[in-house]
């Protein structure tokens, strides 16, 4: 609990203070004009004197009680305590995949097309858009994401490939891994599994009516391609439409001839728009001018699904303790005076103290005005994982025998449930660095990013610099800060400080301004662990799937040096390490099995980089009670200092004073 007028209580202290010294100062004054009275003793050792004597003491004692509760809790009271409490508002929002077709038959319009992707992107706000492309295998260049400056660069790269620009070829690289071209039932089946929540492949999804099939947003799909199919797909076009309209997925195709070789239903135009169009989507030629205008409002006009926003901490005022202490001590304070002094109704003692209750008792129904803000704040942060992802990370010295990438998939899944309303990006590098997972809230993508987080093929290694990612790094900052300058943006570098490319290692230096926060986070031992080869292939993780055979006995990385022999080991170089961490300004943890978050995330200071929502300010009513509580605080020191005298005043005489 919190206290957002805190410095009322230093102030009640002082008041509370004055009033003793007031009342014990008059004391003294009414003492000096006391009057003797001889053998008084006589009267005082009578039973029915001492009886009476104690009752009173007992109810000046529950007064002056009763009274120093009504006083604290009064102060507490106007003092206006506060609770944090999250709230997670409801949002509105869609999902759109890009999904091209990448095949020879389409080279000529590939770049036209992403154009139109391009503007697609620019039109929308708030959603979500992803990109696919496919050829005879499918490969995904970005997930979901709103982080629209990411967007824009892949679709540049992407028309870079399809324009021919040298050095740009790699961007297809994958989509031709299987037999055939062009299966557009096979990639559109992939595009639909690029949502949060899709399970199975394209053989297995088709009879997906289960919860997966009730999206938590509203879901499309647009594809860009001419059905000209060149051999024999898994799914066909048809039964991938099928699933798309069982998982309440829009397709909106995008026909970059509109050619048909004739006017039948089975010309490959005919079916493209017969498909999109039993998804309740549309059909459209890509040089149609009601293509982008006409796409975008048919996605805007699905159907909302409401989600859970990002969570807000909201500052709420809950003096509802305080306040029912205080009426209860202030009718008990009454009623005990009462008791003790029987004042006429209309005396002044009598007025003040119904004036206590009565003072108490509207601040306990909380009167208000319109027009006042409750404090509210939320993780509004930008969020970057850089995780090393060579082969020293799958070293078995973690815990009891698991491979570091384990801690790293805990702590990345942990550090995100810490931060609610953050936005997340993960970057691997091994020999290259590579956007895993562009800013994104959807922190389902991210927990499926780190479940697949996998070391690069052994085969593949060619040594590797600690600092591989810091260009991407560097420019990934960039674009966020450029992009929503008011959001503080946080580096986790997760590895191992391993360096294996031969020499040092370049600073991990970013421009000043763009980290606020973070950690590096160290995996290992000084002793360190076998690293398991990874070929690539599914039998590494049991056998392929569906077919029952038993996982292949997995070999360890040899060591090759010369002179050395058996298993290689890799070691932490925490020295590194930390050198990263001085480099981008944040802390050094060492992470082992078991280590608490809480530490963690206290030494990576995530809250000095939280920043209030929007304004700061939530629409709320006014809240009048804790002056009402002021006024009843006020009216209570003239009693304290009445019951205090008295208290004073009962301290026994001395047998001598009495005898005179």
């Amino acid at each position: 609990m919190e206290l957002i007028f805190w410095w009322v209580l230093p102030l009640a202290a002082v008041a509370a203070g004055a009033a003793a010294w007031v009342a014990l100062r008059r004391s003294q004054g009414s003492n000096a004009r006391r009057r003797p009275v001889a053998h008084a003793d006589r009267l005082t050792a009578l039973p029915e004197y001492q009886s009476a004597l104690r009752r009173h003491r007992r109810r000046l004692a529950a007064a002056g009680t009763a009274c120093a509760v009504l006083l604290a809790a009064t102060a507490v009271a106007a003092a206006r305590p506060a609770d944090v409490t999250t709230i997670r508002p409801e949002q509105h929002n869609r999902d759109v995949m890009l999904c091209l077709d990448a095949s020879g038959s389409m080279s000529s319009a590939d770049a036209a097309v992403v154009d139109v992707f391009a503007g697609l992107a620019k039109n929308f706000r708030g959603e979500r858009i992803g990109l696919t492309i496919f050829d005879s295998s499918a490969i995904q260049v970005f997930p979901l994401t709103d982080d629209y400056a990411y967007a824009q660069e892949q679709l540049q790269a992407a028309k870079d490939a399809f324009d021919g620009k040298p050095g740009s070829s790699g961007f297809l690289d994958g989509t031709w891994s299987g037999r055939g071209s062009s299966l557009i039932g096979d990639g559109l089946a992939s595009c639909l599994n690029s949502f949060p929540g899709a399970t199975g492949g394209p053989s297995g999804a088709a009879g997906n009516t289960g919860a997966n099939s009730a999206p938590a947003r509203s879901r499309s799909v647009i594809l860009a391609t001419d059905n000209f199919l060149s051999g024999r797909p898994i799914m066909t076009l048809d039964q991938a439409a099928q699933l798309a309209k069982e998982r309440s997925v829009h397709v909106y195709a995008l026909n970059p001839g509109d050619l048909d070789y004739g006017s039948g239903p089975g010309q490959p135009g005919a079916q493209l728009r017969a498909a999109a169009e039993s998804t309740g989507g549309s059909y459209y030629a890509l040089d149609s001018p009601d293509a982008v205008p006409g796409i975008v409002a048919a996605v805007e006009r699905t159907e909302t699904a409401a989600i859970q926003g990002a969570p807000r901490a909201v500052f709420s005022e809950v003096p509802g303790l305080p306040m029912g202490v205080a009426l209860l001590s202030a009718l008990v304070l009454c009623a005990v005076l009462w008791r003790l002094q029987r004042t006429p109704l209309r005396s002044r003692a009598a007025l003040r103290r119904g004036g206590i209750v009565l003072l108490v008792l509207v601040a306990v129904l909380r009167p208000s005005m319109p027009g006042g803000s409750v404090q509210a704040a939320t993780s509004d942060l930008d969020v970057f994982f850089v995780v090393d992802t060579t082969t020293s990370m799958v070293a078995e010295d973690y815990g009891k025998g698991s491979p570091r990438l384990d801690g790293v998939r805990r702590d990345i899944m942990a550090i995100a449930e810490q931060l609610p309303g953050a936005r997340f990006s993960v970057i691997t590098f091994d020999t290259t660095a590579h956007v895993r997972m562009p800013l994104s809230t959807d922190t389902l993508a991210l927990e499926t990013i780190t479940d697949v987080m996998e070391p690069q093929v052994t085969a593949y290694a060619r040594g590797s610099s600690i600092t591989a990612a810091r260009q991407v790094l560097s420019e990934r900052l960039a674009a966020a800060r450029d992009s929503r300058p008011d959001r503080p943006r946080l580096v986790y570098y997760l590895g191992d400080g391993e360096q294996t490319s031969g020499k040092e290692p370049d600073a991990m230096k970013v421009d000043g301004g763009l980290v606020a926060g973070g950690a590096v986070l160290g995996y290992g031992t000084s002793e360190g662990g076998r690293m398991k080869e990874n070929t690539g292939q599914a039998a590494d993780a049991g056998g392929p799937v569906g077919s029952g055979a038993p996982a292949a006995p997995a070999n360890y990385v040899q060591d090759t040096r010369p002179g050395s022999s058996g298993d290689a080991l890799s070691h932490i170089d925490e020295g590194r390490l930390q050198t990263i961490a001085s480099q981008l300004g944040v802390p050094y943890v060492h992470r082992a099995a078991g280590d608490p978050v809480a530490d963690m995330m206290e030494q990576a200071r995530p809250r000095r980089a939280q920043r209030t929502d929007q304004d700061g300010t939530l629409g709320a009513a006014a809240e009048l009670y804790w002056a009402f509580s002021l006024g009843a605080f006020l009216l209570s020191l003239p009693e304290a200092v009445g019951i205090i005298r008295q208290l004073h005043g009962l301290r026994p005489v001395s047998r001598h004073r009495g005898n005179r």
